[in-house]
């Protein structure tokens, strides 16, 4: 189930992108070798099923093959639904709730559920965590990432945060599954301003200093 995940080893995040930019943004991101997208829902918008289910449609129907979509900030049973019947293939939460997970389970899908500590690393992949989200991560954690995984090691996990071109082969040193980074490529100014160009160079320059790492 995380072939796609293990071989690509970075999934974009957009978080706070207006649907009516994501067509545009994820066209440039792909030119610059992205091919995970992960579409987060936002819990403080009424319409947020909405929209989200409609930024995953425009995924897919923008790239067509190559890529997948997973569903970011999935904090209820319905976000899950509602990721699934769009064709998202992960959830992934900023915690870990046993709801969420099992509902991702029962429909087949990557639960990817976020942890920061031992405790809550081990607790998440015991509930069933295919992968775990160590969040928050900020760029100056990456010996508190390798300290904390050293001894769970047979543990999947994907840091979140923290992650840039300039940091991107330290968290790999870790063991990490795979890296995800939202703002360092795409923010929501960056969207409004139709900077795609923009989206497109830094997108590159993550999935240039992943393969340079790979090497």
């Amino acid at each position: 189930m995380l072939s796609f995940l293990k071989q690509e080893k970075f999934a974009l995040l957009f978080r706070s992108i207006p649907s009516k930019y994501v067509a545009d943004a994820c066209k440039a991101a792909y030119e610059g070798g992205v091919r995970i997208f992960e579409i987060a829902f936002d819990p403080s918008k009424d319409d947020t099923i909405y929209e989200t289910q409609k930024s995953i449609e425009t995924v897919y129907e923008t790239l067509g093959r190559g890529i997948e979509v997973y569903a970011g900030t999935c904090v209820k049973k319905e976000y899950v639904d509602a990721a699934a019947s769009s064709g998202a293939k992960a959830i992934i939460s900023p915690g870990t709730q046993n709801s969420v997970i099992n509902r991702t389970k029962e429909l087949g899908l990557i639960s990817v559920p976020g942890a920061s500590t031992p405790t809550e690393i081990l607790a998440a992949h015991e509930a069933g965590a295919d992968i775990v989200k160590i969040f928050p991560v900020l760029p100056d954690d990456v010996r508190r990432l390798q300290v904390t995984m050293s001894p769970l090691s047979h543990i999947p996990f994907m840091p979140t945060g923290g992650v840039n071109p300039d940091t991107i082969a330290e968290f790999l040193k870790t063991g990490a599954t795979a890296l995800s980074a939202g703002v360092t490529v795409i923010s929501r100014e960056i969207a409004e301003n139709r900077d795609f160009e923009l989206v497109k160079k830094n997108a590159k320059a993550h999935i240039d200093a992943i393969r340079s790492f790979a090497k």
